[in-house]
């Protein structure tokens, strides 16, 4: 896909920096609309000059979207919430604006690559799982040019869920378990992920109009997971289990917050667990390499949590 311009929704966010830093290191000219322009001069200065072109765009404003996808080669929308805003919703992010990019995409026969999530289902009192599914349903039923991508969990450096129970682990004498912990997950690091999209940017034709599930090559409950982190950080393994309905009222409270730690639709996708055993293999066929391990990757860099004497 050299001197191929590529739009990039979602180019600030966790995946999308290091998406952005793949497609520069691969020499691909791209566009990123975004809001917050100064979020992206970090990585303007990994690309050569004119590599990156920053464009004004708006969630609650998708005018412009026909033109943007008018004058790109291919299309990637990555953008995604952990939480509603006043003025974002779920429905807005994960389902009208990728409706709108399917249908434009069509329109000029533009390839067009979708980031979902492994647990989306219309079964789920969960509204991010359900407009999730929203976005993928409407996808495949309209555009003949797509391939979608579902990950688990992704780990990483910047990551919002290793680092945000690192973080407790710090701070608290045990962790949290929601569910008895017992949500099974099967993790993605970020690079691999990156590297799958980049992969399927260059092979487009031998996955397209595919869903391809975005997993790690181990699969681990919630508890498992937070035992890793106490043990990283040689912590005493103490959890304590949240009642259902004392969660729920947790969730409804802390989602009143700018940037809660935890919210009530949080709490209803882990009823779904986010696996898909045997999908590994796909993903590491794509990347042509072996896939990252958790457990190594998140130890290096929950290292910072480590007290020091």
């Amino acid at each position: 896909m050299r001197n191929k311009n590529i739009l990039i929704f979602g180019s600030t966010g966790f995946i999308g920096r290091s998406v952005v830093k793949r497609l520069l290191s691969d020499g691909n000219p791209i566009v990123c609309p975004t809001r917050n322009a100064s979020r992206v001069k970090r990585n303007i200065l990994s690309g050569d000059i004119g590599q990156i072109e920053v464009v004004d765009f708006e969630l609650s404003n998708l005018s412009s979207l026909e033109d943007l996808i008018k004058k790109s080669d291919f299309i990637i929308n990555l953008i995604g919430l952990l939480f509603e805003k006043s003025n974002m919703s779920f429905e807005l992010a994960h389902y009208l604006l990728p409706k709108k990019i399917s249908v434009y995409a069509e329109k000029y026969n533009k390839p067009f690559l979708h980031i979902s999530s492994l647990g989306s289902t219309f079964n789920t009192k969960s509204n991010y799982l359900m407009s999730k599914k929203m976005g993928e349903e409407f996808i495949e039923n309209n555009n003949t040019n797509h391939i979608i991508i579902r990950p688990s969990i992704v780990y990483g450096e910047e990551d919002n869920f290793i680092n945000q129970f690192g973080k407790m682990a710090k701070l608290l004498p045990f962790l949290p378990l929601f569910k008895k912990g017992k949500t099974k997950f099967q993790p993605i690091y970020v690079n691999d992920l990156s590297l799958m999209i980049l992969k399927l940017i260059k092979n487009f034709d031998k996955y397209k109009n595919i869903n391809i599930p975005a997993v790690g090559n181990e699969v681990f409950s919630f508890k498992e997971i937070l035992t890793h982190i106490l043990e990283t950080l040689n912590k005493p393994i103490r959890f304590i289990n949240i009642p259902s309905f004392f969660a729920i009222i947790q969730g409804k409270l802390m989602e009143k917050l700018p940037k809660p730690l935890f919210t009530y639709d949080q709490f209803l996708s882990l009823s779904h667990d986010s696996i898909s055993e045997g999908d590994e293999k796909l993903v590491a066929e794509i990347i042509e390499k072996d896939l990252s391990n958790m457990k190594t990757v998140t130890s290096l860099y929950l290292d910072k949590f480590i007290d020091r004497v």
